[in-house]
């Protein structure tokens, strides 16, 4: 019986200058090969679904400061704890489309870089609102915009960095 073996079943040849060829089985691994994309298909995303957490924090920020009159830095520490929440899953699962069994490390992490661009962004407000007497909403969006820029770099370099397999 002559049976032919497809190119995908074929055993992979390595030259062996001492032997000749010898034949190698495929290594097979239950990860997902490394796959590059653009830094540019990435920041799109992250802008695009970054932004349904930019509006909870927002949104958060406006109802506890101006509908119930929250002093601005604690509506801010409040919106920015939902925020951070709803914006790990959209740049685990949508914007970086990590795939990883490390979520509460990998949110650990998430959380820690964000404490540094939280400060970055209550340094704003208190410079904009305490120190300038500008409004809580204006200033709130240029902390907004220092805060999105850190967070993009932590969350592509050090937090959702895939790692290239040897």
């Amino acid at each position: 019986m002559n049976e032919q073996i497809h190119a995908e079943q074929r055993p992979l040849a390595v030259d062996n200058s001492e032997t000749g060829l010898d034949e190698v089985e495929p290594e097979l691994t239950n990860e997902e090969p490394v796959k590059t994309e653009s830094n540019g298909k990435q920041a799109v995303r992250y802008v695009l679904w970054g932004s349904i957490s930019v509006v909870v924090n927002f949104i958060t920020f406006v109802s506890l400061n101006h509908v119930l009159h929250v002093n601005y830095q604690v509506a801010n520490l409040i919106a920015c704890i939902i925020g951070v929440q709803v914006g790990f899953w959209i740049d685990r699962e949508i914007v970086f489309r990590h795939k990883s069994n490390s979520a509460l490390r990998e949110m650990a992490m998430f959380y820690a870089t964000r404490v540094v661009t939280y400060f970055v962004e209550a340094g704003t407000l208190w410079i904009g609102v305490s120190l300038l007497s500008g409004d809580a909403t204006v200033t709130k969006v240029c902390g907004q915009v220092l805060a999105l820029t850190g967070n993009f770099l932590f969350s592509k370099l050090v937090i959702f960095k895939n790692k290239v397999k040897a």
